[in-house]
């Protein structure tokens, strides 16, 4: 498969959303905006978080396997694309008679107000309240099921520790994990990221048309686009290609990527896809334990 070539070093710059003082009317509007891009669909294949569901039902071998995981989203925001591809994979195991699967939404910051909602629409989803750090890699599937750690658009927000704390964590307490990005140090992900710091012009006015500091902050003061086009283009300075990001996997144990699936029994894959035309691509990095497989 080919990759997009990657333009510049990773650089572990500061993202306003990640810092305390952040107000939470720009988290908020942050997390509303990402919900709608999973949602749209320009392409023939669906929205992105229809084909999220399919990379990761192909990657975990297929629906027979599928439905043996519950699904944790380890940095679920406001939902993300979790509602979609939980009801996508659950009609898809549905139809094929198989047992649906359970998704359960976690965050350092949990925006529960979004939850709650979420939950209400269906019975196969639920939320922990408390906040739960990725680093810590908590198991919450019981010992008769498997789990799969989710990190929807998220990833890049861990410096370099700390994403080898996640992923160590991923290894030793789950049994699958997936990666999903939709920036990157490539061309087509800062075009659109481009496309993205724009966007607010649109549809604060849908979206929060009742909220005068919204109106206010993206027309009269267009601090809410200033906030995008900050975070917009770390984030791709943020994200990493597969080899960096299964280095820190096997940066302290001297093993090639290879050798050490081979000690640890499990199967590393990436690969990217285009699911917003004409630029915005989904970047994709998965881990199966190899006896799930």
């Amino acid at each position: 498969m080919a990759t997009d070539r990657v333009l510049f070093p990773r650089v572990h710059l500061a993202e306003v959303e990640d810092q305390s003082w952040c107000p939470s009317w720009l988290r908020e509007h942050s997390h509303k905006a990402l919900v709608r891009t999973w949602r749209t669909s320009v392409s023939a294949r669906g929205s992105p978080a229809v084909q999220a569901c399919q990379i990761l039902v192909d990657q975990l071998g297929g629906l027979a396997s599928a439905t043996q995981y519950q699904f944790v989203d380890a940095c679920a925001g406001a939902g993300g694309p979790t509602p979609l591809i939980e009801q996508r994979i659950n009609e898809q195991l549905t139809a094929a008679g198989l047992e649906r699967v359970r998704f359960v939404l976690t965050d350092l910051w949990p925006d529960v107000k979004a939850w709650k909602g979420i939950t209400s629409r269906s019975e196969n989803i639920s939320y922990i309240e408390q906040p739960i750090d990725a680093t810590k890699g908590v198991r919450l599937a019981g010992q008769e099921e498997k789990e799969c750690r989710m990190f929807n658009l998220s990833f890049h927000h861990f410096d370099d520790p700390a994403a080898e704390k996640v992923l160590k964590g991923a290894v030793e307490s789950a049994d699958a994990f997936v990666i999903f990005e939709l920036t990157h140090r490539t061309l087509p992900a800062l075009l659109n990221t481009t496309l993205i710091i724009l966007s607010p012009f649109l549809t604060t006015l849908w979206d929060w048309w009742w909220s005068p500091m919204h109106l206010f902050f993206t027309y009269l003061i267009p601090i809410i686009p200033l906030f995008y086009a900050i975070d917009g283009y770390v984030s791709c300075a943020r994200c990493r290609t597969a080899d960096e990001t299964w280095s820190l996997l096997t940066r302290h144990t001297g093993l090639s990527v290879r050798e050490w699936e081979l000690k640890n029994g499990w199967e590393l894959t990436s690969g990217q896809q285009v699911v917003l035309p004409p630029f915005g691509t989904l970047y994709w990095y998965v881990g199966v334990k190899k006896e799930n497989l």
